[in-house]
């Protein structure tokens, strides 16, 4: 038997050929039993799963990140456009509810609030 081997039951106690003690113990990162020096726990060679660093195309991005750009898993460079990450091609970023509050403001500074009402939401 060598360490990493699969063992059953879990909790068993055996020998390695150098005469170490050896216990069947749970891998790291899974529910599989191996013979392992430690008692308690075997060390896995393959590191975890891990999460991505950062947004990804696709992905929900908050008003305050509108205009700000990234890096995804796959090294596209990605800007958080209308409220989603999207691909970074040079476009300007639209925030929807910032950009109707300009035109209200730009609108105000040459008319009434009645004449900007029927300007920038015309009936049908």
């Amino acid at each position: 038997m060598g360490e990493g081997a699969y063992c059953s039951p879990r909790g068993a106690v055996a020998a390695f050929s150098d005469g170490a003690t050896a216990y069947c113990a749970r891998m790291q990162y899974t529910d599989a039993s191996v013979w392992s020096r430690n008692a308690s726990l075997a060390p896995n060679p393959v590191p975890p799963a891990t999460a991505a660093a950062g947004p990804q195309i696709g992905e929900f991005c908050i008003g305050a990140d509108i205009g700000r750009t990234a890096v995804d898993t796959y090294g596209n460079t990605i800007v958080c456009d209308n409220y989603a990450w999207v691909l970074d091609m040079g476009q300007t970023p639209s925030h929807p509810w910032v950009d109707g509050q300009r035109e209200w403001s730009e609108c105000l500074e040459g008319y009434t609030e009645d004449e900007c009402r029927e300007l920038l939401n015309p009936a049908g």
